[in-house]
């Protein structure tokens, strides 16, 4: 809108509509002329609100701090609304952080200081100019992911970055990429123009008239920018900036908002002969046997194009060497070592060397070290060492195996009877992983404190009896066996006295070297007393009879009592003996055999048909019934007892032999009295 003047004062003001952002910056130009009086003209702003559009709204004013209305006198005391002189007659209204509310049409007005007036449209002092303004929200968004990225000079580098805008309004876009080095001012690398036209800085002139540079729109929303070959120079922060113009109705365009994506840091390193070279493996103490890798690392520009020799030391004595060619030559004892698949040197990259021993020996402990040594090919084909470098030693402790083992020794019965079998377990625990094998020794210590192998079994799982034992384990009489994989059992069946004593198992666990051989790492023992009772102890035998005087045709019953009450596997033989009445020679009349049969004497034959012999299974007693009395059976009788063993091969031994008190029997006539009852007497 143009201004109307009084006379010849004319007042012009920025032609409007103008669309501006929500939180953008605006400025209003307001110009005056044909005015006298003083140079420096005086300016105040007003605004008409579509709310309310008959309604002046006072903003601001050079000569009246009191002219704003409310609703503007905080910002404008806050500077957040100003005017700018430009000069006397020309200024700018400043509207820092526009709000929507800020919409409608501004006035300027210039009040008069004319001496006369030449004629006036308006009834006022003053001159004015009015101009348009539309608020619209600002949805420019400009986005990148954010990340560091390592590179080497020569790399390429591509960057995208999304950029969009929801306004109706006819707009433009600009992209630009920028590099920014700390507090250092940004440098534009490339950006495209609202005309779409590329350009960069001068620091990237060059390298957009070569190409090395690109940047393309890739879909409605992506740019990308590709830069070809790195620079040292073009590390730093970059980021993507999008501004959003609008053309103004006198033909200029406005960036009405500007935004900057997040930024992306690019490493650059430079190519150059500079090389580190570190050493690294994964702990420093270990135990015999455990494998160990040491990794030697060089980091330099284009490895594989330069030359690069390797050796390995242990304790400043050569272990390996290796030149360009990756063939490791190893010194006489690491070569053996070698040889035998023990120890390996290698390359395992461009840049990694590796140095491995798989069985870890006790006389490996000690610092191990590697150097890297930079090599110049010449026109003859031959090296020349040029630079070397080797990092600080590694030191290693190997630790000699110890066993973590502990045993147990456990017997179904502490105390037994002779000829009963006896079961012992021997239990091994571990605190970890078994680390290798066991050998099981049984051993006995009798009562005289003799130590005699039983029975083991090697690491191999070959069981083998003791020499002593070697008889009775041939016909089952000693039996190991490993019921679990770390429980082993013994067995001990038709036990003799002989078998008391202390039962000890010895434990011994074994891991193979790095030379194949087996070695001890750890031996442990525990034992169990065991006590056996022999069979002869108590061994008695007694006859009895209650009926010492008998009539002649009656029936008597002598009984040979046993003690102790042995189990019915332990053979007893008992022979009933017979010394007739005038005679002084017992002779045998009938045996109990120990196999359960019934054997007459050879002077028996008298009392077969009027005798019978019996023993109850689970009874001691073996009684011997006789009807019929006579004369002939009148004398004295006794019972001898046997008590005998089968050994382990079937063989039978006799333990001892007890022999009864005397029974008197006297044979009674019809009509005779019993008279005198005889006593048992001791034979």
């Amino acid at each position: 809108m143009k201004g109307v003047a009084t006379a010849q004062r004319l007042v012009a003001i920025q032609e409007g509509p103008l669309y501006r952002t929500e939180g953008s910056h605006i400025t209003i130009w307001c110009n005056v002329s044909g005015f006298q009086g003083p140079s420096e003209q005086n300016f105040q702003w007003s605004i008409y609100m579509p709310t309310a559009p008959e309604r002046e709204v006072q903003i601001v004013s050079t000569m009246d701090s009191s002219f704003p209305y409310a609703i503007y006198t905080q910002r404008v005391h806050s500077g957040k609304i100003y005017v700018e002189r430009v000069r006397g007659n020309l200024a700018l209204l400043h509207i820092t952080d526009l709000q929507a509310r800020d919409a409608g049409v501004y006035e300027c007005h210039t009040p008069s200081t004319d001496e006369r007036y030449f004629g006036s449209l308006w009834p006022s002092d003053r001159a004015w100019g009015g101009s348009c303004v539309a608020v619209i929200p600002d949805s420019l968004q400009a986005s990148t992911v954010p990340q560091t990225l390592h590179k080497v000079e020569q790399d390429p580098l591509e960057l995208t970055c999304d950029i969009s805008t929801e306004t109706l309004q006819h707009s433009h876009l600009s992209v630009a990429w920028l590099r920014q080095r700390g507090s250092e001012k940004p440098v534009e690398v490339l950006a495209l123009s609202r005309d779409f036209v590329l350009q960069s800085s001068s620091d990237y002139a060059q390298r957009l008239s070569l190409g090395e540079m690109h940047l393309d729109k890739l879909g409605s929303t992506t740019f990308r920018l590709t830069i070809f070959h790195l620079q040292p120079s073009d590390q730093g922060e970059f980021y993507c900036e999008a501004t959003e113009w609008i053309q103004d109705p006198d033909g200029s365009w406005y960036p009405m908002t500007r935004k900057r994506s997040e930024g992306t840091v690019v490493n650059v390193q430079p190519t150059d002969k500079e090389f580190t070279v570190r050493l690294e493996t994964d702990k420093r103490l270990y135990t015999v046997g455990e494998p160990v890798e040491f990794r030697c690392i060089l980091e330099a520009q284009h490895v594989p194009d330069r030359y690069f020799a390797v050796s390995w030391a242990f304790n400043s004595s050569l272990i390996a060497s290796m030149g360009p060619n990756a063939v490791p030559v190893l010194n006489s004892e690491f070569a053996h070592r070698e040889a035998r698949g023990q120890l390996k040197v290698a390359k395992e990259g461009d840049n990694v060397f590796v140095l491995k021993i798989y069985h870890l020996r006790q006389e490996d402990s000690g610092k191990y070290n590697c150097r890297v040594t930079e090599r110049e090919k010449t026109v003859t084909g031959e090296f020349i060492d040029k630079e070397s470098k080797r990092p600080k030693n590694i030191p290693i402790i190997v630790l000699p195996i110890k066993s973590s083992i502990s045993v147990e020794v456990a017997s179904n019965t502490s105390v037994i009877l002779e000829g009963d079998n006896l079961h012992l377990s021997c239990s091994i625990r571990t605190a970890g992983r078994p680390l290798g094998r066991f050998s099981v020794i049984w051993q006995l210590v009798d009562r005289q404190n003799r130590r005699s192998n039983i029975v083991w079994l090697d690491r191999d799982g070959t069981v083998q009896p003791g020499a002593s034992y070697w008889e009775r384990s041939r016909f089952g009489g000693v039996q190991m066996e490993q019921v679990q994989p770390n429980t082993f059992s013994l067995g001990i069946y038709n036990s003799r006295k002989e078998d008391e004593g202390q039962y000890d198992c010895h434990v011994t666990e074994w891991v193979r070297a790095v030379d194949g051989e087996w070695q001890v790492v750890g031996e442990r023992r525990a034992s169990t007393p065991v006590s056996i009772t022999a069979l002869e102890t108590g061994f008695a035998v007694t006859a009895i009879s209650r009926t010492p005087g008998v009539t002649y045709c009656d029936s008597f019953d002598l009984q040979c009592i046993i003690k102790p009450h042995y189990p019915s596997r332990v053979p007893v033989s008992v022979t009933w003996r017979f010394q007739p009445v005038g005679t002084t020679e017992f002779h045998d009349l009938v045996t109990f055999t120990r196999d359960g049969g019934v054997q007459w004497g050879d002077r028996s034959s008298s009392f077969r048909t009027r005798t019978a012999i019996e023993k109850a299974e689970s009874s001691n007693n073996v009684r011997l019934s006789i009807s019929r009395a006579s004369d002939t059976e009148a004398g004295k009788y006794q019972c001898v007892a046997e008590l005998w063993r089968r050994n382990y091969n079937s063989s039978w031994m006799r333990l001892a032999e007890r022999t009864s008190n005397l029974l008197e029997i006297r044979v009674l006539q019809p009509g005779e009295g019993p008279g005198r009852v005889p006593r048992a007497s001791s034979g």
